[in-house]
């Protein structure tokens, strides 16, 4: 990857201070690009800024910002724009975790809402601060964060799965508007993945790490970074004859028809003890604990 493709270029990515976000922002900031970090809480994305800057010495800054209102996405984008320039790279990352796992006629309103209102309309108001500059510019890059559970069914998590499904649509109409004016408008569709978050949900029993890797076909979960390499190059200029795309990086879950069909042993070991003790590098011990 050449170091200066996105030189000169100001990329927001929602969701930035941690996982897929925080990978992504430090995959575009080694590309060239000037990075905002919009994040729920503006501490953890003003500190996640600091710590980028000075390891890829990058113009990044952090704001909050919560995607499902219109006014503070406004204001963030408004900001951002002011301290780095025109955005003229957008990555819709911002997501959350369903807070209840039922069937879909159980799943109280409310808990239905904010899912659709972060994951979608969050990506639809963040799209609509970004369009007309970029348009201007006659440059544009637009990803989007949907989920291999926008591609298969997924029972019993219906709001997540109905907010990346959306998220697909949402692409595809963007990159048709906007194809003659430069810009394009892809999603990219991770499986599982070694985020925080996740870890944090197999430790506390609410994944099976070895079940879920199994079920892949790679025999692994993957890495935040190997997914952001793939959005840094939707952001590059080189792709730009790619547009309304959905790109699987989800190590082939989303095409294996038979998941008890055996192929073969998995080596993922290596890859949970990694991202354990790198989550401890991150994480280190109060004073006088092991």
């Amino acid at each position: 990857m050449n170091a200066a493709t996105l030189a000169g270029r100001h990329a927001v990515v929602t969701g930035g201070a941690a996982g897929i976000g925080l990978a992504t922002a430090r995959s575009l900031a080694h590309a060239g690009a000037a990075v905002s970090l919009l994040d729920l809480h503006a501490p953890d994305a003003q500190q996640a800024a600091r710590a980028l800057a000075s390891e890829t010495g990058a113009h990044v800054r952090g704001f909050g910002s919560d995607v499902a209102r219109e006014p503070s996405v406004r204001q963030a984008f408004v900001r951002a724009a002011a301290t780095l320039g025109p955005v003229t790279v957008l990555v819709n990352n911002a997501g959350i975790m369903a807070p209840r796992v039922d069937a879909s006629h159980c799943i109280p309103v409310a808990d239905f809402d904010r899912m659709i209102a972060v994951h979608l309309r969050g990506a639809f108001l963040a799209t609509q601060q970004v369009v007309d500059g970029m348009r201007a510019a006659r440059f544009g890059r637009i990803v989007n964060l949907s989920s291999v559970f926008g591609l298969v069914g997924l029972p019993y998590r219906v709001a997540y799965q109905v907010a990346k499904t959306g998220i697909i649509g949402l692409t595809r109409t963007v990159a048709l508007e906007n194809a003659r004016h430069g810009i394009t408008c892809n999603a990219v569709a991770p499986g599982y993945v070694l985020t925080d978050t996740l870890l944090g949900r197999v430790r506390a029993g609410l994944l099976d790490h070895d079940r879920y890797a199994e079920r892949t076909p790679a025999g692994r979960w993957g890495r935040p970074e190997e997914v952001a390499r793939v959005i840094t190059f939707l952001c590059e200029p080189d792709s730009a004859y790619i547009t309304g795309s959905i790109v699987s990086v989800d190590g082939g879950f989303s095409i294996r028809g038979d998941p008890g069909e055996d192929i073969g042993p998995r080596e993922d070991g290596p890859l949970l003890a990694e991202a354990a003790a790198a989550r401890r590098r991150r994480s280190p011990s109060p004073k006088g604990r092991p």
